[in-house]
């Protein structure tokens, strides 16, 4: 029997105790009360390399930053694995509300045991700074293969596009959607397995964007029109980011460019598509169809699921 969400009345499967939609508990009266008192440290902005932290993560080299803050490759020394932990912002990690999210959005992301689809491990916080933990894939991302090679050849592009859609299927059926779907975000191992990234992530961080102060938005070049409008997101938006990864794979370019994010948000609302056979005469016609429907303005005539991308 389906659960309505208290908060956003979206029907979630019964067995689930954060909401798919929005994250909120399914069952409050559960939840334990936050302890009334917290100490105040200064947090740590940055790791170096050879250091130890929060007692157990030894840090080995730092593997890249972005707008959520740094990530490193450490060694875990209470499980003797290597992992990557992600150290959060301090504007992030100071704000309650948006770790509270991340705490919700985890608990949902840990069900994810898909093998195109990068575990979450845990939220913990050290030293004033909040730190998700995670696998470590040893590999490149999806963007960077494209920056060096261009459009990637077709057994390449239909592989890493099945795995993520695989990915997807997965994590859609267990009520988590993505909501910042990008090739940053698709990491490609050394056996030409693609792992997707930062799922139970990306809808919790709140920012001034282009739709208004406190809207959650996407990277511009990937989001879907309904992001653009900050209007309600579900699988289908996910649907639409991977048709831009497709279309990338396949041109070496996205379906819209711009000067600023609300100029490529608006391209996303309301501007065609060129056909991506146009830029690489080489692509299959039914692929350059499905790549298409994916970046249907109305997600009522997108595909309506991953399996279906697939």
């Amino acid at each position: 029997m389906a659960v309505t969400c208290p908060k956003c009345r979206f029907e979630n499967p019964s067995d689930t105790r954060f909401c798919g939609n929005c994250a909120a508990p399914l069952h409050p009266e559960e939840e334990k009360p936050h302890s009334p008192t917290t100490t105040l440290q200064t947090p740590v902005h940055e790791l170096t390399t050879g250091s130890t932290f929060a007692g157990r993560y030894q840090v080995i080299e730092e593997l890249g930053r972005g707008g959520m803050g740094r990530v490193y490759k450490v060694f875990d020394t209470d499980i003797k694995e290597k992992i990557a932990l992600k150290l959060l912002r301090p504007e992030i990690a100071l704000d309650r509300e948006t770790v509270e999210r991340f705490s919700n959005e985890l608990k949902l992301a840990r069900k994810i045991s898909q093998r195109n689809v990068c575990r979450m491990f845990d939220l913990g916080k050290s030293e004033g700074t909040t730190f998700i933990t995670m696998e470590y894939v040893h590999g490149e991302d999806l963007k960077s293969m494209i920056r060096m090679s261009g459009s990637l050849s077709l057994g390449m592009l239909l592989a890493v596009g099945r795995q993520a859609a695989d990915g997807l299927a997965e994590a859609h059926g267990l009520g988590v959607v993505h909501r910042d779907l990008k090739p940053q975000n698709i990491m490609i191992d050394r056996n030409g397995n693609a792992k997707i990234m930062d799922f139970g992530i990306a809808r919790s961080v709140r920012e001034k964007g282009i739709t208004g102060p406190s809207v959650m938005i996407g990277t511009p070049e990937y989001m879907s029109p309904e992001q653009a409008e900050a209007k309600e997101v579900d699988a289908r938006s996910d649907i639409y980011s991977l048709g831009v990864i497709l279309y990338e794979m396949a041109t070496s370019r996205v379906p819209f460019e711009g000067e600023t994010a609300l100029s490529v948000a608006m391209k996303h609302k309301g501007e065609a598509p060129k056909s991506p056979r146009s830029l690489n005469p080489n692509l299959p016609a039914d692929l350059s169809a499905v790549i298409l429907k994916c970046l249907e303005k109305d997600k009522a005539k997108r595909y309506q699921a991953a399996v279906e991308v697939k």
